[in-house]
């Protein structure tokens, strides 16, 4: 049963149908006669209370068909769009704190954010799964590639173990590579024993034929928010060009990875004690050498 835009409004992400359809914002901008296997609207992080019927209730629309990724997102009366070639997409990473979520789709130029409240979990998770889909199928994973062998699943925290098990109840294939734990470094220069610890995200490193998965927890998105979170990362093998392992300059006993796709470099970091996680990183770079300008 169809009902007003403002009645339906609240934290939930709509696909587009007969019940809820494009926000009148939208309509100009986004060609309805493509066949979109996905197409659904971003509502505005405001209170219920605070909407009121002659608003433009609305963000974001994202629409995925055959050929590409449409965003398109509101800006102030006006739609900006943008759009991301199926081909060109270099990886996909769903994060999570609380009720805040953002979707990250890598490409060619950089990365397009969608935020979304949690509370639609389920579509984005659906939405990220469409892109995966999308990856080259061959397999393109590392010759030889093997991970930490004293590794065993009951050694990961429980954050990450949910997201492993989760992974695996949706039927992704995986092998176990590495894990680092949540930790804390101190920056190099500062012997002030109030110096407060920088902490770094847990890491699980995953890897199938087709794709590399970081599963993160742990780390805030920006200081001072709580650090409880999580965060999926897929990366197809194809769209990986180089891997590199270094010394961070900032803090002790802390090594960087630098993972480097088109248009984007990820990033993880491990204590230099971390034997196994560093071997693993190690020899994955000695597989995907770094790219230099």
């Amino acid at each position: 049963m169809r009902v007003s835009e403002y009645d339906a409004f609240g934290p939930w992400v709509y696909e587009i149908d007969g019940d809820h359809p494009l926000p009148p914002l939208f309509v100009p901008y986004v060609d309805s006669s493509r066949a979109y296997r996905m197409l659904f609207k971003i509502p505005r992080n405001i209170e219920r209370r605070k909407a009121t019927p002659d608003m433009d209730l609305y963000d974001q629309v994202v629409g995925a068909d055959d050929e590409a990724v449409y965003v398109w997102t509101r800006r102030e009366k006006t739609v900006e769009s943008t759009v991301v070639p199926l081909r060109e997409v270099t990886g996909v990473r769903l994060y999570q704190r609380l009720l805040l979520g953002i979707c990250t789709i890598y490409g060619q130029d950089g990365g397009t954010e969608i935020r979304y409240n949690t509370v639609s979990a389920s579509v984005m998770r659906k939405f990220a799964e469409l892109l995966r889909g999308e990856y080259p199928a061959e397999n393109a994973a590392p010759a030889g590639l093997r991970g930490d062998p004293d590794l065993r699943e009951e050694q990961v925290d429980i954050w990450l173990y949910n997201q492993m098990r989760d992974l695996r109840e949706q039927g992704t294939a995986f092998a176990l590579d590495a894990y680092q734990p949540c930790w804390s470094a101190v920056r190099t220069g500062k012997r002030f024993p109030w110096t407060k610890p920088e902490e770094f995200a847990g890491t699980l490193y995953l890897h199938n034929d087709r794709e590399m998965l970081l599963l993160r927890s742990g780390k805030p998105e920006r200081k001072g928010e709580q650090k409880y979170s999580a965060e999926f990362t897929s990366i197809p093998w194809t769209s990986l060009q180089g891997v590199s392992l270094t010394q961070n300059p900032q803090y002790t006993d802390c090594l960087m990875a630098e993972f480097s796709l088109p248009g984007t470099v990820l990033r993880t970091e491990v204590p230099s004690s971390n034997r196994g996680a560093v071997h693993f990183l190690e020899e994955l770079a000695e597989r995907r050498p770094a790219v230099h300008p």
